[in-house]
């Protein structure tokens, strides 16, 4: 009570600006448990609706209105100039009187909750309900006692702390005057039916700078708004054609126009319309007449609110422009899921990663190396803008990401950075819509004279680390780990055309998928032996399907003599062997020789024959067993890196019917 204490009732006539003030925080003090009284109040209403608590309840509310009036009584009395015998009397009666009303709050809030306990009807809202009653009431009285106390012992040093207090509120005012720059003015409609009245506060507004635009009517307000945008309007609520809320309402449904501020004038003095206005939209609310004063300082807190809005606005727009900036820079190098992490997330450009089960896939386009030999530069980047530019749509489509370009080859990932379900079989299906659209690649490629390329695609799954990796200078979106490397080694052993997956993948499969055949392959780095299969077509909702065409080889006029190297990796065989192509057909061709050949194995081989043989190497994969051969040692292979000159050559022998 330290605080109200020094806030004691005077002797003597009060017009100074401080002894005002005093009194104004003395009404504060005294009127924040009546009001709180009256809200609680309020609530009970809600629950006691009949009998006697509901009469007891009323008196209540009487109360809590007689010591609103004799509080406010109390104040202004203590502005009126009467001896000090007069006052001290009035006080007494006050004193009396308030003790009386807070009294009967206390003593009724008592009645209801000894009543509603008999009656067994007392909730916990309730009794909560009226314990604050009981407790506001307590301390209003406190404040009472303390109050006349500090009157009895106000003495002259008690003043002149008190005096100090409150000037130093007035001192700040006056400092922040003197530090004020200029008043910020602005373009404002005023809009009212009566003329007297517009002309008023236009003429007023002027006189601080503002520029005017007038509307005697809610409907050329709107017209003017639209044409004008001002920075404010002032805006009258009784209007004949529309009223001041509709117009208000009208504009908060353009996204434009709900961002002009608007302060309501009006004559009603209504809470419940100021309520509806306020939560329409308008800034503030003003009550006719309006004083010059208040009117300049509310004008001018929403012309700054209206320009900090603006700026912060254009600050936001230029933020934007910088943001699709950066995502359609940084977009061509990596995809825009990944940019728009690093760009959302608070640490996204922290280095580090976690571990997460996600869909990797590795393409590569066959023979590109000898391609990029014999090739112009141009148009070997013709090429692969090409091919990326129809893999690239594709990979978004089924929610995969594109992580790097590797030369010719894509890494792309599915179920990261934004986890999805279901992104073993979006890969899968991915990968065979890819090999479906490898004959609009070559159709491209056709048209400009260039010649037709093969991909082989691989699909694994599995727990692998993503995130950011590298250093403070320099970091990229990667994904590391064993199920990596086994994608890259299920990627080797893929020809063109091929869709190559893991076991694990198809474990992770609900759609149905048709395999054309399963190996189990030793892949180097990979201690145990994996499952891998190669798949022709997936089901709904995918329903995804590759055309298999069935190639038939031509004899040769006259069978090549070869001789080749296996490959395991990038080590070479140490023994040389020779061999025979006796057919052949586009891309493939069929090997006898002496020695077995696993499926899958790769080989280097030269022909002999023909111009530029001692050069040139053919690399080729064993893909199976010539079924039309009764010799073991008679095997399809697969021609996956061939200059044109050698399949020219080929082609040159096949037999034609």
């Amino acid at each position: 009570m330290g605080h109200l204490q020094r806030l004691g009732l005077s002797s003597g006539l009060h017009t100074s600006r401080q002894e005002n003030a005093r009194l104004d925080m003395l009404r504060q003090e005294l009127l924040a448990p009546i009001l709180s009284i009256d809200g609680y109040v309020e609530l009970l209403t809600e629950q006691i609706s009949q009998g006697d608590s509901q009469d007891d309840l009323v008196k209540v509310q009487t109360a809590a209105g007689q010591t609103r009036t004799l509080v406010a009584e109390m104040l202004a009395a203590e502005t009126r100039d009467r001896s000090e015998k007069e006052r001290d009397e009035q006080r007494t009666t006050y004193r009396h009187d308030l003790r009386n009303s807070v009294g009967a709050i206390a003593g009724y809030s008592e009645i209801i909750l000894e009543e509603l306990e008999e009656e067994e009807q007392l909730t916990q809202d309730t009794r909560s309900y009226l314990d604050h009653l009981l407790e506001d009431s307590s301390k209003l009285l406190q404040m009472l006692d303390s109050l006349f106390k500090a009157d009895r012992e106000f003495g002259e040093d008690s003043d002149n702390t008190l005096n100090i207090n409150i000037q130093s509120v007035f001192d700040s005012f006056d400092r922040k005057d003197e530090e004020a720059d200029e008043v910020i003015t602005g373009q404002i409609l005023v809009v009212d039916d009566n003329a007297s009245n517009r002309n008023l506060l236009a003429h007023q507004l002027r006189r601080q700078g503002h520029q005017i635009t007038t509307a005697e009517s809610g409907r050329k307000a709107l017209d003017q708004v639209r044409e004008l945008l001002p920075d404010l309007i002032l805006l009258d609520l009784f209007m004949p054609d529309m009223n001041g809320f509709d117009v208000l309402t009208r504009m908060g449904e353009d996204e434009v126009l709900r961002a002009v501020p608007v302060i309501i004038i009006t004559g009603l003095s209504d809470k419940n319309a100021a309520v509806k206005c306020i939560e329409a939209g308008a800034f503030d609310i003003l009550i006719k007449p309006v004083n010059p004063s208040l009117l300049q300082a509310r004008v001018v807190a929403c012309l700054e609110r209206k320009a900090w809005h603006d700026k912060e606005k254009e600050y936001q727009q230029e933020l934007e422009k910088s943001y699709t900036f950066i995502r359609k820079v940084f977009g061509r190098y990596m995809s825009d899921e990944v940019v728009k992490e690093i760009l959302d997330a608070d640490d996204g450009m922290l280095l580090g990663g976690a571990k997460q089960k996600i869909s990797i896939m590795m393409t590569d386009i066959r023979g590109f190396s000898m391609l990029s030999q014999e090739l112009d530069p141009k148009d070997i980047v013709r090429i692969l803008n090409n091919y990326f530019g129809v893999m690239t749509p594709l990979i978004q489509k089924y929610d995969g990401i594109i992580n790097e370009f590797l030369g010719d080859a894509i890494l792309a990932i599915f179920g990261a950075p934004v986890v999805c379900e279901g992104h073993a079989e979006k890969a899968v299906a991915c990968a065979l819509e890819m090999q479906q659209s490898m004959a609009e690649v070559n159709h491209i490629n056709q048209q400009w004279g260039l010649p037709p390329i093969e991909a082989g695609i691989a699909v694994n799954t599995g727990e692998a680390v993503v995130g950011n990796i590298g250093s403070e200078d320099r970091s990229k979106y990667g994904v590391v780990g064993h199920h990596v490397n086994l994608t890259a080694r299920i990627e080797s052993f893929t020809v063109g055309g091929q869709v190559m997956v893991s076991e694990f993948t198809i474990a992770e499969l609900d759609s149905q998928v048709t395999v054309a055949r399963s190996l189990e392959v030793d892949a180097k780095g990979i201690k145990q032996p994996v499952q891998i299969h190669e798949i022709t077509g997936i089901g709904a909702p995918y329903n995804v399907r590759l055309e298999v065409e069935e190639q038939t080889v031509q004899p040769l006029i006259t069978p090549l003599l070869v001789s080749f190297d296996r490959l395991s990796g990038k080590a070479v065989a140490a023994e040389k062997v020779k061999g025979t192509i006796t057919a052949a057909a586009e891309g493939i061709a069929h090997l006898h020789t002496s020695v077995d050949l696993e499926i899958l194995t790769n080989l280097r081989m030269s022909i002999s024959g023909y111009p530029g043989a001692e050069n040139d190497q053919i690399f080729s994969k064993v893909t199976g067993i010539a079924a039309d051969q009764s010799d073991t040692n008679h095997y399809i292979i697969k021609l996956t890196s061939a200059p044109l000159s050698a399949r020219s050559y080929i082609r040159s022998l096949m037999v034609t019917h």
